[in-house]
C-alpha cells in the first residue's frame, strides 16, 4: 500500500509540473525512459524497499529560481531489484537518487541530457552499492582536572556516492564516492567535555587522533562493527 500512495505521489507531482509550466517546460511529452538496476549492500545483500527517484533541476520565470522536478519514481524488490518508467527532460543536471533509510548510504546518479540520450532510451545502472551504516556516538571527557586541553580528530569514510557520468561514461574526477571525512573538536576549561555522533560505513575503520596539552599527537584506531550503534569513549 506505502509503494502504491508513492507511486501515486509521483504521478500527481507529474501531472502538476506539465499543467502549471505549460509551453515553459521542454519534458518530452511522447518519449519516456526506463530506469533499471539492482541494489545490494557491502555483503553482496539486496537492499529491498530502497527508493529510487528521477529528477530534473531547470530554472523558470514561474517558479522564479532553480527547482528540483520529480519524474519517476519507484521501490526495490526482495531481489533489490527495481524498474522505473519516467518522464524524460533535457536537462544539464539530470539525476537519479536512491534511498533507502538512515541506516544505508545514499547514491545518486548524474548526467547532462541535453545533447545526450541513453540507447534505447533506458539508464541501466547495473549493480549499485549501497553502504550500512552504523551511528557511532562518542564522548571525550576530562578527569584529569582544571589546566588540562585535547585537541582531536576523528577521521572516517562517508559512505555517500555521487557518481557523475558524461555520455554515458563516468567522470571520476566530478564523481565523489566513500570520501574521507573529518571532524575535529578541541576542549579546555572553557568546554572540558563533548559527546557527539556521527554515521559511518559498517567493516571501515575510524581513527582518533588526539594531542593533549599540545604533546606530539597520538592515533587510535576502531572498527565499525555490525550494530545500529557504535559506543567510543575516550577520557583525558
Amino acid at each position: 500500500m506505502t509503494h502504491i500512495k508513492a507511486r501515486l505521489r509521483a504521478i500527481l507531482v507529474c501531472f502538476l509540473i506539465i499543467s502549471l509550466l505549460g509551453c515553459e517546460t521542454r519534458f518530452e511529452d511522447n518519449t519516456r525512459i526506463l530506469v533499471n538496476g539492482v541494489i545490494k549492500d557491502q555483503s553482496d545483500l539486496a537492499v529491498q524497499d530502497a527508493q529510487i527517484n528521477v529528477y530534473t533541476r531547470r530554472v523558470t520565470s514561474f517558479l522564479g529560481g532553480e527547482s528540483e522536478f520529480l519524474l519517476g519514481s519507484n521501490f526495490s524488490d526482495s531481489n533489490g531489484e527495481f524498474s522505473v518508467v519516467s518522464l524524460f527532460d533535457e536537462d544539464e543536471d539530470f539525476s537519479i537518487e536512491i534511498d533507502a533509510g538512515e541506516t544505508y548510504s545514499k547514491y545518486v546518479y548524474r548526467t547532462n541530457t541535453v545533447d545526450f540520450t541513453p540507447t534505447d532510451f533506458t539508464f541501466n545502472l547495473e549493480t549499485v552499492t549501497l553502504q550500512k551504516l552504523s551511528k557511532v556516538n562518542y564522548s571525550v571527557t576530562r578527569t584529569s582536572g582544571d589546566g588540562n586541553s585535547i585537541q582531536y580528530t576523528f577521521r572516517f569514510i562517508n559512505g555517500f556516492c555521487s557518481e557523475v557520468y558524461e555520455q554515458g561514461v563516468l567522470n571520476p574526477e566530478e564523481s565523489q564516492c566513500n570520501t574521507l571525512q573529518f571532524l575535529n573538536g578541541s576542549l579546555n576549561d572553557n568546554n572540558p567535555d563533548r559527546e557527539g555522533s556521527f554515521d559511518a560505513p559498517i567493516g571501515t575503520q575510524v581513527e582518533f587522533t588526539y594531542s593533549i596539552n599540545e604533546a606530539p599527537e597520538t592515533t587510535e584506531i576502531f572498527t565499525i562493527n555490525d550494530n545500529s550503534v557504535n559506543e567510543f569513549t575516550f577520557t583525558y
